[in-house]
């Protein structure tokens, strides 16, 4: 009985020594397969206001501040990025107390379709949605201390931290193919 115990136990103990080998937690390096990335200018077939160049600029940073990881020319890079922004929403989320048909706050959505393709024509991943939100609050004061909606104004500054929050993600789906 105790042999067996023990041969159980040992059997137990490699299998969960086995399944974990691969475990790594998040954050942690991961050795990819290529250390330059050609991004490819972002398409836009959304109605997000001037977001291809931002979001274009905005993965550039991320990989660039990636270590191990660089971006390069299209005949230097070891793999090519192409993303194209396929969905973008702004839905009220909150509405105000003295007149509920104005919005207090807008949640922005935009969505987009990543491929990854290494120099040799592997494809990494396709058509990957990768999805960001941010909020905006258009509510602006005037002199007279009233209220007013600016919600255009608001939405042209929330641009950027929104396609910052998307090209962080997109990134993260970059270095995170294992």
């Amino acid at each position: 009985m105790k042999r067996i115990t023990a041969i159980f136990l040992g059997l137990a103990m490699c299998a969960a020594f086995v399944a974990c080998s691969n475990y790594r937690l998040a954050g942690t390096p991961v050795r990819l397969p290529f250390s330059s990335v050609y991004v490819m200018p972002v398409k836009n077939a959304s109605y997000a206001p001037q977001a291809s160049n931002l979001l274009t600029n905005e993965i550039s940073m991320a990989i660039n501040q990636t270590p191990g990881l660089k971006t390069a020319y299209q005949g230097d890079a070891q793999a090519t990025l192409e993303t194209r922004i396929i969905d973008y929403r702004r839905r009220p989320v909150a509405t105000r107390a003295d007149d509920t048909a104005l919005a207090a706050s807008y949640a922005m959505e935009v969505t987009a379709e990543c491929t990854l393709t290494r120099s040799n024509g592997d494809v990494v991943f396709k058509n990957r949605k990768v999805k960001a939100m941010a909020f905006l609050y258009p509510g602006e004061e005037g002199a007279n201390g009233k209220t007013y909606d600016n919600t255009i104004g608001g939405e042209y500054q929330q641009m950027p931290v929104l396609m910052r929050e998307l090209g962080g993600k997109i990134k993260d789906a970059v270095i995170g193919i294992w």
